[in-house]
């Protein structure tokens, strides 16, 4: 478990925030608003929080969503293609999203915005935006992806054709973040099999 990030989970969803008292200040509104059987779930989320980095609700076992708080006081939502464990699901988190979203920091991609890549464009635009060439090769590297080449060109409006290697990627000014884990592990799964066809 990463010693930076404080997790919840409550109503089979991993919330996570970047400290406990914005987790504390979050379950503590939900409280507030809430009765019964609800607000005891709630109630067990801020009190496991003054215990642990890893605080559950009385009933939760696994996961469907992963919830990423914002600066912005919002959630970034990421279904799960299959309920996982607890441990699993702040494994994918740990693995997956959290590499994506600290090199979206460096690029100011801002996935709460209806666009975060508008400020993107292809190899011929990065005088005046940022490169996806350059997003993409950093987040090949942080996932073990090994690039000989990569390029991207406009396809149109929005749109462009992403060259990793020789092979192409649809990506989009609009793709959200469960669009780049997908085509992360598109080009992971796809370079992989190429490496192993040619081993053979």
């Amino acid at each position: 478990m990463n010693c930076s990030d404080v997790y919840t989970v409550c109503y089979n969803r991993l919330a996570v925030f970047k400290t406990k008292d914005r987790a504390k200040q979050f379950f503590s509104a939900c409280y507030n608003m809430s009765k019964g059987e609800e607000q005891e779930r709630y109630a067990s989320v801020v009190n496991n929080l003054n215990l642990d980095k890893l605080s559950k609700d009385n009933l939760s076992t696994y996961c469907k969503t992963i919830s990423i708080n914002t600066d912005k006081n919002g959630f970034i939502n990421v279904d799960l293609n299959e309920n996982l464990s607890i441990e699993d699901t702040i494994k994918f988190y740990e693995n997956k999203i959290k590499p994506i979203l600290e090199v979206s920091e460096e690029f100011d991609v801002d996935f709460s915005s209806k666009i975060p890549f508008e400020y993107f464009g292809s190899d011929s635009d990065s005088y005046t935006n940022n490169s996806f060439s350059d997003f993409y090769k950093k987040l090949c590297e942080k996932s073990d992806i090994s690039i000989e080449s990569i390029s991207t060109n406009n396809w149109s409006d929005g749109k462009y054709k992403l060259l990793i290697n020789n092979n192409e990627f649809d990506i989009k000014a609009w793709d959200n973040l469960e669009s780049v884990i997908n085509n992360i592990n598109s080009m992971k799964d796809l370079l992989k099999e190429q490496k192993e066809e040619i081993e053979i």
